[in-house]
């Protein structure tokens, strides 16, 4: 029997690619909260078992009714990619406007916690085999001054991820994916210079969505049956330098 995987934030970037791949073996929810049409999953996925529904993860009533929807269509939820995510320009600490500060918190900090919570009970009550990945970035482990309320949040997710483990506790592992310098639309639009992070790193390139689609999925199979609460770092040694 197939399992059910909701992979939010996932018409792009490291989330379709997340999806992509679990869509091998899985069913797979698909999300972002701008819409899309036939033809993208039928470019995307092909033949395989994937569905879409629009829904912003910052607004619970939006969630809520994606959660109806996966329990009409299926009856039960097996793991979560809560990837959805944003950086709203301009973002550094002199210029980020208050409404930015908003928009970051409410989808970053306060989606992730509303994913977390919606779709872990839904699990909870209705799988026995649960697993659910968030996506942090090493910017919530070191701090970024350029994009600090974006830090803030990557960090608040790490935080939720631990407090989440640890309530679910053997009924649904919680883990988190910390991407570096990721070769997405999502780091294109900052307009960052790759060269000044990845001269930094001891892998001196960008990562690809698939390196760390690879990690997400590994963190939600039954390869990773002892692993909670953990968060995994994947960005080519830059934290180490």
């Amino acid at each position: 029997m197939k399992m059910i995987a909701l992979v939010t934030g996932s018409t792009s970037g490291i989330g379709l690619a997340t999806a992509k791949k679990l869509s091998k073996n899985h069913i797979v929810i698909i999300n972002d909260n701008k819409g899309i049409d036939d033809k993208f999953i039928k470019d995307n996925f092909e033949d395989k078992e994937v569905y879409y529904f629009k829904a912003d993860i910052s607004n619970s009533n939006d969630l809520e009714s994606l959660k109806s929807f996966i329990l009409q269509k299926f009856g039960r939820l097996d793991m979560v990619a809560a990837h959805a995510g944003i950086i709203p320009l301009p973002c550094d600490i002199d210029n980020i406007t208050p409404e930015n500060i908003d928009k970051t918190i409410n989808v970053n900090l306060i989606g992730t916690f509303n994913t977390l919570k919606i779709f872990g009970n839904l699990i909870k009550d209705t799988s026995k085999n649960g697993s659910i990945v968030t996506t942090t970035s090493v910017d919530g482990i070191i701090g970024e001054p350029y994009n600090a309320i974006y830090s803030a949040t990557k960090a608040g997710i790490i935080s939720l991820t631990k407090s989440f483990a640890r309530y679910f506790g053997e009924d649904i592992r919680v883990n988190a994916v910390a991407p570096g310098l990721i070769d997405t639309p999502l780091t294109a639009s900052t307009g960052e210079d790759p060269k000044a992070t990845t001269d930094y790193s001891i892998i001196q390139r960008m990562g690809t969505a698939e390196e760390i689609a690879n990690a997400i999925c590994f963190l939600l199979s039954d390869e990773a049956s002892y692993i909670t609460g953990q968060i995994l770092t994947v960005d080519g040694g830059f934290t180490l330098k």
